[in-house]
């Protein structure tokens, strides 16, 4: 139940969109971050790039303002 709230966020997101899961891929993402990232280890890491999220990771690197 630890990532229950962004699996809830993300099929909100899916109920809303009429299921069109790319409208979801920020979700989506959160999701499968949270998996990865608990110590029970409930998803084995992957870098997100390999799970087909390599342009959302760029452009929340972009988003963030330099020092």
């Amino acid at each position: 139940g630890e990532c229950s709230a962004f699996k809830e966020q993300f099929m909100e997101c899916l109920r809303h969109s009429g299921y069109e899961s790319a409208a979801c891929r920020q979700r989506a993402m959160a999701y499968l971050e949270c998996r990865m990232d608990r110590r029970v280890q409930l998803m084995a890491n992957e870098p997100l790039e390999k799970l087909g999220f390599k342009d959302l990771i760029s452009e929340k690197s972009e988003e963030k303002p330099e020092k």
